[in-house]
């Protein structure tokens, strides 16, 4: 709800009473942290830039330690669906709530359970994968593995291209990347890149 805004944003309240606009609900975070980073949020008419936490119960902050770890004092914004009890940061500081149950239309909670909780679907379309020719799915699944060879190639080309066929310093800059898997890959990438590959051969051993 939060992140598509799926709630009427007309005379927005805090549980604290503060009239609240959305500017911008932020960018959802997948990885460790708050829920929602770089929200910018209008509190009794104060600019805010932070983030945003969500949770069903407000009591969830405690419950994952929230409140004893740092990287939530940034926190502008707890969004709840249950406000049970009164939140504040590691600082001591109270945490603006919105409560999301008094405002959400119960149509569409309707809709949502109608649509998303009927029956655990993979993907919309999964009955009818059975009506895919099976020449063209073989095809299909040869093509995916084609263009991911060709994208995992590409950076090996442009790597001996940038240190001059060097195949033992391209293989330690794709190791590096690798370690750094999905999320830090390409920083990884380029701190190996910036060590002279000469320093790595020379203490190698």
């Amino acid at each position: 709800m939060w992140k598509h805004q799926k709630f009427p944003h007309d005379n927005l309240v805090t549980t604290q009473g503060s009239s609240l606009q959305v500017v911008k609900q932020g960018v959802y975070n997948t990885q460790a942290g708050p829920d929602f980073s770089n929200a910018q949020l209008k509190i009794d008419q104060l600019d805010w830039v932070g983030h945003v936490e969500v949770h069903l119960k407000s009591s969830d902050w405690f419950a994952h330690q929230h409140h004893q770890d740092s990287n939530y004092d940034a926190v502008i914004l707890h969004v709840v669906w249950e406000d049970d009890v009164p939140v504040v940061t590691q600082s001591g500081m109270p945490l603006s709530t919105l409560e999301l149950s008094k405002i959400v239309s119960p149509i569409l909670i309707k809709q949502y359970k109608k649509q998303f909780l009927q029956r655990p679907q993979w993907i919309p379309c999964e009955e009818q994968i059975h009506t895919i020719d099976s020449m063209v799915w073989t095809h299909w699944k040869e093509r995916l593995l084609i263009e991911l060879i060709e994208r995992k190639s590409k950076l090996i080309e442009e790597l001996l291209k940038e240190f001059k066929n060097d195949w033992e310093a391209v293989c330690f800059m794709l190791l590096a990347k690798n370690f750094g898997l999905n999320v830090n890959g390409a920083s990884f990438l380029e701190v190996a890149k910036a060590i002279p590959f000469h320093v790595i051969r020379k203490n190698w051993d």
